[in-house]
């Protein structure tokens, strides 16, 4: 027997074996459960589609100073709720723009370059997107101006001594190359 013969009776057998090994294992994934969601963990906020979700399943922007702190604040059970009810709405609200923006960019991904009304597409897009962004620091300050409406005078003097004793950010890495490397 040749080296050519003998390398590939090896791969056959190497083959052989991983198709016996997969018709074994196959049943056992097609009858495998998916887990049960867990019932306490966020069960007072709406599910996000994958493709709204950040890293880790988790929102794609964090909270910021005011509601990191503001949870630090000792709030009553009501203003919690209110301050949940406000917040809940605004993302509500806001829902059905995140679903005319998606069109959008989906209307510009299956557009060829060379179709016609390709360019006024493009700029159909950067306006929404601009407009889009204008709006969200809008409605984010109309958010926190609400909640702060909702606190105590005693609250309101605690959460704006903690927002002026942050410290600094730390200053971000210049990017450089492909992908920041």
């Amino acid at each position: 027997m040749n080296l050519k013969t003998h390398l590939t009776s090896k791969k056959t057998a190497l083959a052989a074996a991983l198709c016996a090994g997969l018709m074994i294992a196959a049943p056992q994934f097609a009858n495998a459960q998916p887990p049960a969601p867990d019932a306490a963990a966020g069960a007072d906020r709406p599910d996000r589609p994958p493709h709204e979700k950040g890293r880790h399943g988790g929102p794609r922007r964090g909270a910021g100073p005011f509601m990191h702190e503001l949870k630090s604040l000792d709030l009553s059970d009501a203003q919690r709720s209110s301050v949940r009810d406000a917040i809940k709405a605004q993302w509500q609200s806001a829902r059905d723009e995140r679903v005319a923006a998606r069109q959008l960019h989906r209307n510009v991904e299956i557009a060829a370059p060379d179709s016609p009304g390709y360019s006024g597409l493009i700029n159909q897009l950067a306006d929404a997107e601009a407009n889009e962004a204008r709006d969200r620091v809008q409605k984010q300050a109309a958010l926190k101006s609400q909640i702060f409406a909702m606190l105590t005078p005693a609250q309101k003097t605690a959460l704006t001594e903690k927002l002026k004793n942050l410290p600094e950010p730390p200053a971000r890495p210049e990017k450089t190359g492909f992908r920041g490397r």
